[in-house]
């Protein structure tokens, strides 16, 4: 039997995983899981698959541990490392948004832990200390683009490759005029073409931010200089990544938009289960053909000064991620516009000073500091 724990069970990627656990069947046991505000849904999640752990926001410890007293039910933003080791899982999925695990990712890793990862920010603020040769083993992707290289990768050398191609949709709003960016709303924003995800990672992906904390990603998990990482859009989002090697192949991974394949795959690793989705396989002459188009960077500015920042290093890579969560909060709750979100980046991140950061704790203080400092310089930006 393989053990299971979940961090963010309650997340779109978090149920998904829930999911595609029930359908593998009893091989796989869930030992625990944590949310942070939505009680109703862990408590019905604690009914279905009977984790001993569950870790939640402080002020619905006490309800669950009413209904449910034999459980270990412990506060998530306090106490998730010190649980998580205890409980010494087969697997950790880190489903959840924010870099709350980061420093539970870097000691599951220290453990020689295995831990499958779709939280892009642990990995884009912490990626100079997470990674390292000794740790690589032990980590599995579960972004599909990410997911998707790493596939490809395997039974290949590294010094094969000559470049990663990881590929983006366009979003919600490749085709709209650059004029009228000023008048999307939040609506507009959360209308992704082709996938469906949290609020967060779909604007994201509307401003193509996203994309360049992929390039990052990529550069972290594999290793790869950033010159070897290129993006395309693909309109159909069926190719999720390509490598192209120094002989001049390609290979490539397809499936149709859904995150159960990257979970599962994460799951069942190095091993691949029969599909549970037989609903989702993907139909070539449905598809009919596929597209790939240039980056526009004048329409998408975002991409460029994430992508600059982010190679810089240091601090610059948990500010951003907290710069980044900032504005995506100001656009949500329409105290910003769509526009607004790549300028004030640019200039949020134009006024920092390059500083090093050693250790997973001083990645998540200046991360917390940086929140304070952009939600300050945001109120005085829309006085």
């Amino acid at each position: 039997m393989k053990s299971i724990f979940i961090v963010g069970s309650t997340g779109s990627l978090g149920k998904e995983a829930l999911e595609v656990l029930k359908k593998l069947g009893n091989y796989y046991k869930v030992i625990g899981i944590t949310g942070f505000q939505n009680a109703d849904l862990i408590l019905n999640q604690i009914k279905n698959f009977d984790p001993r752990y569950i870790g939640m926001g402080k002020d619905y410890l006490e309800a669950i541990k009413k209904e449910f007293p034999g459980k270990y039910i412990f506060d998530v933003e306090n106490d998730l490392e010190k649980v998580i080791l205890d409980a010494s899982a087969d697997l950790t999925l880190f489903l959840s948004s924010d870099i709350v695990a980061l420093k539970s990712i870097d000691l599951l890793l220290s453990y020689k832990k295995y831990v499958a990862i779709a939280n892009k920010e642990s990995i884009i603020a912490g990626g100079e200390i997470i990674f390292s040769p000794d740790r690589q083993k032990y980590i599995i992707p579960i972004d599909s683009e990410l997911s998707a290289l790493f596939q490809c990768l395997i039974g290949e050398k590294k010094n094969a490759v000559k470049r990663f191609i990881i590929t983006a949709s366009g979003g919600p709003f490749w085709e709209r005029d650059i004029a009228t960016f000023d008048k999307i709303t939040v609506l507009d924003a959360l209308r992704h073409p082709n996938w469906r995800m949290g609020k967060k990672i779909t604007v994201d992906s509307a401003t193509l931010i996203n994309k360049a904390f992929e390039v990052i990603e990529s550069h972290f998990f594999f290793g790869i200089d950033y010159e070897k990482i290129e993006v395309i859009v693909h309109r159909e989002s069926i190719i999720h990544s390509m490598i192209e090697f120094v002989d001049g192949n390609m290979k490539a991974l397809m499936s149709t938009p859904l995150m159960y394949f990257p979970l599962q795959y994460a799951i069942t690793y190095p091993e691949r289960a029969i599909n549970s989705f037989p609903e989702s396989r993907l139909d070539l002459e449905k598809v009919g053909k596929l597209t790939f188009y240039p980056l526009d960077n004048n329409k998408f500015p975002g991409f460029l000064t994430a992508l600059e920042y982010g190679k810089r290093g240091g601090n610059f890579l948990p500010l951003l991620v907290a710069m980044d969560k900032v504005l995506v909060d100001a656009f949500l709750e329409e105290t910003i516009s769509f526009s607004d979100i790549p300028h004030l980046l640019e200039k949020g991140l134009s006024q920092i000073t390059y500083k090093k950061v050693g250790s997973a704790a001083g990645i998540v203080e200046v991360y917390k500091e940086g929140i304070l400092l952009f939600e300050d310089m945001i109120k005085r930006s829309v006085k």
